[in-house]
């Protein structure tokens, strides 16, 4: 059932992308405790996205010639909890290598979720995916905005020992991932293999103008992803040096506020996309990122940081189901591991470095507003992407 398809690609979603903020937190204990550069945060931060997006398009491209898109995904949110855990007892051990060690396994991990995910919900919901992906990454926001909050109370509860609330979430990905093993594979129609039968194009034409439409993607994907990925690496420390924030719960409810916004955004932007046009919702969410952060930056006040959450990941659901609507599905995830993991990943690699960089030569607030300007660069390229052809749509539900 359809249903079934999305309850276990929110629940993955869910713990992929909690974990994946449980980074930016402990970075700032790094910083904080045991006082390692942003330098180097900003390249281990580098090395997660790295890692990701190098590992993605061979993931998904592995998933797309076994269609086993479920099977690949528990693997990935299994290992994500293998990683939590090596990552903790790295830092408990003070091991600057078994930290970058366990960073690049998480990073490894990060890189099945999101191609994967999109592709089993593009295939079941066709053309309704948008509201589909929209729901599915709401789950996705909910675990980024409670994370930030649950990682510093088990910080607090377990006496400022990181390695406890690293094993606690660690084991707690492990446990998600078990129904992806078990849950039913979608299955590409034989129907749906041939562009032809979409637009009587023959499939050189039609690989010749997908290919143009995804690199597009790509390259508006990265630069959007340096300003996002940035920003979002160092904004725990961001807040607790150059605003007055101490690391404790209040700084983890400060950001969980924050990220809150998209939770009600994914679903709506969604649901928008497909009433709307995808490419218009798009373009809006990305300026809207770009205005928010500038506006908190230059007058620090919770709703602009609220409203950089609400419009920053909204990128899910409108750039996973813009791809799609693009692309045959029997290549969606390949398409997708090229916008999300070279594109949205690679530029995740670069902004905290850049980031890094710029912060040790002068401050993290003049780093975020050269970021930003990179941001805004993304959101004029979308106005290169053409208008996407209509696909057929299925009930939500079923």
């Amino acid at each position: 059932m359809k249903s079934n398809t999305l309850l276990t690609t929110s629940i993955s979603h869910f713990i992929n992308d909690g974990s994946t903020w449980y980074l930016p937190i402990t970075f700032t204990f790094l910083i904080e405790f045991l006082g390692i550069s942003k330098l180097m945060i900003g390249i281990l931060g580098g090395i997660f996205f790295g890692i990701s997006a190098l590992a993605s398009p061979l993931i998904t491209r592995l998933a797309d010639r076994t269609q086993r898109y479920s099977f690949m995904m528990g693997i990935g949110i299994l290992v994500w909890g293998v990683s939590l855990i090596a990552f903790g007892l790295s830092i408990e051990a003070d091991s600057l290598i078994a930290i970058i060690g366990s960073v690049a396994l998480a990073g490894f991990s990060s890189a099945f979720y999101h191609p994967l995910g999109a592709a089993m919900l593009s295939l079941e919901y066709k053309g309704s995916a948008g509201t589909a992906l929209g729901i599915n990454g709401s789950m996705g926001s909910l675990g980024r905005s409670l994370y930030p909050t649950i990682s510093l109370v088990l910080f607090d509860l377990f006496y400022k020992n990181i390695m406890l609330s690293s094993l606690v979430l660690g084991v707690v990905a492990i446990v998600a991932s078990l129904p992806a093993f078990f849950l039913k594979e979608v299955k590409i129609k034989e129907e749906e293999e041939d562009p032809k039968e979409k637009n009587g194009q023959s499939n050189k034409g039609m690989l010749r103008g997908t290919m143009i439409v995804v690199i597009v993607l790509t390259v508006i994907a990265l630069l959007r992803s340096v300003f996002t990925q940035g920003i979002s690496q160092f904004l725990p420390t961001l807040l607790v040096y150059n605003y007055g924030y101490s690391y404790n719960v209040s700084l983890g409810e400060t950001i969980s506020i924050a990220l809150a916004a998209a939770v009600v955004g994914q679903p709506l932007l969604g649901i928008l996309s497909d009433k709307i046009g995808r490419r218009t919702i798009f373009g809006i969410s990305t300026a809207g990122a770009v205005i928010s952060m500038l506006l908190f930056l230059s007058f620090p006040n919770l709703v602009y940081l609220a409203a950089f959450g609400f419009f920053t990941f909204s990128a899910f659901p409108l750039m996973l189901s813009l791809v799609g609507d693009f692309v045959p599905r029997n290549s969606a995830g390949f398409a997708n591991s090229l916008v999300w993991g070279l594109g949205v990943t690679g530029g995740g690699v670069i902004g905290p470095i850049v980031m890094g960089i710029v912060s040790q030569i002068t401050n993290l607030v003049f780093a975020s507003y050269v970021v930003t300007i990179v941001g805004l660069l993304s959101a004029v390229l979308v106005l290169a992407i053409p208008k996407p052809p209509k696909r057929s749509k299925v009930p939500l539900f079923g």
